[in-house]
């Protein structure tokens, strides 16, 4: 029964007899008391449940959803880049190529165990493009090791297929990941407002029970209402604080670790992109002019016009800690360091020397293309793999400042359910 309840009884129960009313005033009170914790309990339940999902499914779906974009897209700019070795590309590019295929092919194994019926679509088109895209980059391999130049054509039908078909596809994979770790984010980083509202009400309402039987009874403390009442305010506090603390945690994962990886992701993303890119360039020999444009399109995206924007800029701003702006920063200077090489190989190819283009594109020095371009994967990878871990970890503590709540708001329940029979029934006893 609420304060509004009891002043209702008060105002117009006076046809109703004392132990009548006590009966009515008992009711009510047991009612809201166990209304009220069953509440606070399923709350606490539903959140647990929201936290499991976080740490065991959507969290690792999504960063499952990550290895399999940047695995599709890595070996995509990894083929292009051992096709211009012109014959037996070296071991090293031939083993990362194979190696990234393997890790996109567990990472579908993983996610289709839990794909919904969109993902599963998805899923499907990934399955069964894979071996076609594998088999375009073989022929061209074989043309390639023979001398023909019709590899090149294989090559670029088997980019097509991975940029139009297969990249597309895993990046929704990932935008669905990420879409519903977020939602559960946001469910879980949600204020108690209910377990407040009904916590105040049955507090107050049994401190206005309180006055009506101290009125009825001439005595000033009801033992049993009092326990009650101090159950009714440890529960409230209780509940609102743990769910509340919890939530905060989880908020925490959210903004600083979900909207980060998806800023980090993102820029991988343009990085690989253009990776490939610019070695489709060169692959054309003369008709790469759409590659070329494309490239410096992603790269804008990726550092800005004046190499101090973009996407890792925005990234830059959103890092929580020193120790990830550190990380970023690095990934920036490895960025514009990669496009101040990428310069030199255009001045080469634009100006006819399109061997020495290659040579520099292909090289493995300390001075090489590859150095750079590793250093700002190797850094995003990082970051990410960081921000991933303070998703976990921010679950982690939300769920442990949820640790013995639902077994204190059983037993204090229980508590102030027998308070309220204990205060009430000697009550209603003296009227016998």
């Amino acid at each position: 029964m609420g304060v509004p309840a009891v002043l209702f009884v008060r105002r117009f129960g006076r046809g109703i007899t004392t132990p009548d009313l006590y009966r009515l005033v008992a009711a009510g009170l047991v009612l809201l008391g166990l209304t009220a914790g069953i509440v606070a309990l399923a709350t606490q339940q539903h959140r647990s449940a929201l936290l499991r999902d976080i740490v065991a499914v959507n969290g690792p779906l999504s960063v499952d959803a990550q290895e399999l974009y940047r695995s599709l897209s890595d070996a995509d700019a990894t083929a292009a880049n051992a096709f211009l070795a012109n014959g037996v590309e070296p071991a090293a590019l031939r083993q990362r190529y194979l190696n990234d295929i393997a890790r996109a092919t567990a990472a579908l194994t993983v996610a289709l165990g839990d794909a919904d019926e969109e993902d599963a679509t998805r899923l499907a088109v990934l399955t069964g493009q894979l071996p076609v895209y594998t088999g375009l980059v073989e022929t061209a391999r074989s043309y390639n090791r023979l001398g023909v130049r019709l590899g090149a054509a294989y090559l670029r039908e088997a980019s097509g297929l991975m940029r139009q078909t297969l990249l597309p596809a895993a990046d929704k994979l990932f935008e669905s990941a990420q879409g519903r770790l977020i939602a559960g984010q946001r469910a879980a980083a949600g204020f108690p407002w209910a377990v407040l509202l009904l916590g105040l009400v049955t507090v107050g309402s049994l401190l206005a029970a309180q006055v009506l039987v101290a009125r009825r009874s001439n005595r000033v403390f009801n033992l049993g209402l009092l326990a009650a009442s101090l159950a009714a305010l440890i529960s409230l506090a209780w509940s609102t604080a743990a769910v509340g603390l919890a939530a905060r945690e989880v908020e925490i994962g959210r903004r600083d670790g979900s909207t980060l990886v998806s800023l980090l992701t993102d820029a991988r993303r343009a990085a690989l992109q253009a990776r490939a890119d610019e070695a489709l360039t060169l692959v054309a020999r003369g008709n790469g002019a759409g590659f070329e444009k494309e490239f410096g399109e992603v790269i804008t995206e990726l550092i800005g016009a004046d190499g101090a924007g973009g996407m890792l800029n925005r990234a830059l701003a959103a890092a929580p800690t020193a120790a990830d702006r550190a990380v970023i920063e690095k990934a920036s200077g490895s960025a514009l360091r990669w496009r101040d090489l990428h310069r030199e190989v255009r001045k080469l190819d634009d100006g006819g020397d399109y061997l020495g283009a290659v040579k520099l594109a292909t090289a493995t020095g300390p001075e090489s293309l590859s150095v750079p371009f590793g250093a700002l994967d190797a850094a995003i990878s990082t970051a990410l793999e960081r921000t991933n871990e303070r998703v976990d970890r921010q679950a982690g503590l939300a769920d442990r400042a949820l640790g013995g709540l639902a077994v204190a708001l059983v037993l204090l329940t229980a508590a102030l359910l027998t308070g309220i029979v204990v205060g009430i029934r000697p009550r209603i006893g003296e009227y016998r």
